[in-house]
Formats: C-alpha cells, structure tokens, sequence
C-alpha cells in the first residue's frame, strides 16, 4: 500500500497491484471482525436477532407463505407508526404555535 494509507500507487491513472489489493481486503476483513466481536459484546440478542433474519431472507422465506405475512405485517405497521408521527409532529407544531394559524383567508372582501 501506498504511505497515505490508499491502494493506489503513486502514479495518477495507475492500477492498483494485486498484493495492494488482496492487502487491502485483508484490512477490510480485519476490520469487519472487530466490528462484529464488539457487537457480540455489547448487544448479543441484536446480533442474534439480526443472524436470524439473515438467515430466514437468504433461506427463502420471504417467499413463503408465512414470510409474506411477515412482510406485509412488517410494512403495515411501518406505514401506521409513520402516520402517528407525522399526526403528533402537527399535533406538537399546532401546540408550539400556540393555536394560531398562519394560514390567511383568500378572499378578497374579508380583510
């Protein structure tokens, strides 16, 4: 690897070489590692979890009668708690504004 910590060499255009390459996999790797180990650490049942669903989407299951009620459980109950917080961001913006509305009449005879 180059001395700025790149996978380029140090001449502009260049492609890099295999073994900057397979260095660079090699730190990416390492690095992935650490990053799991710290999950498993810190939040077991996340990364259990997590594992879980991998495995039933890569298993196939969403294709499954039981993975499409999932699914469509899943996105209803999204699209639901979406629309509860966008009804209490209006609800806490009405309250800040103390009641009054911005909104002026646009007819021309009652100002």
């Amino acid at each position: 690897m180059s001395p700025e910590g790149g996978a380029q060499t140090g001449t502009p255009g260049a492609e890099p070489s295999v073994s900057e390459v397979l260095g660079a996999l090699g730190d990416a790797a390492s690095q992935l590692g650490s990053y799991v180990t710290r999950m498993v650490d810190e939040q077991p049942g996340m990364v259990l979890a997590g594992a879980v669903a991998a495995g039933f989407i890569i298993g196939g299951g969403l294709a499954s009668p039981i993975g499409g009620k999932i699914t469509t459980s899943t996105i209803r109950a999204t699209f639901g708690n979406v629309a509860s917080l966008v009804a209490l961001d209006l609800l806490r913006r009405a309250l800040e504004d103390g009641g009054t509305s911005s909104v002026r009449p646009e007819s021309p005879g009652t100002e």
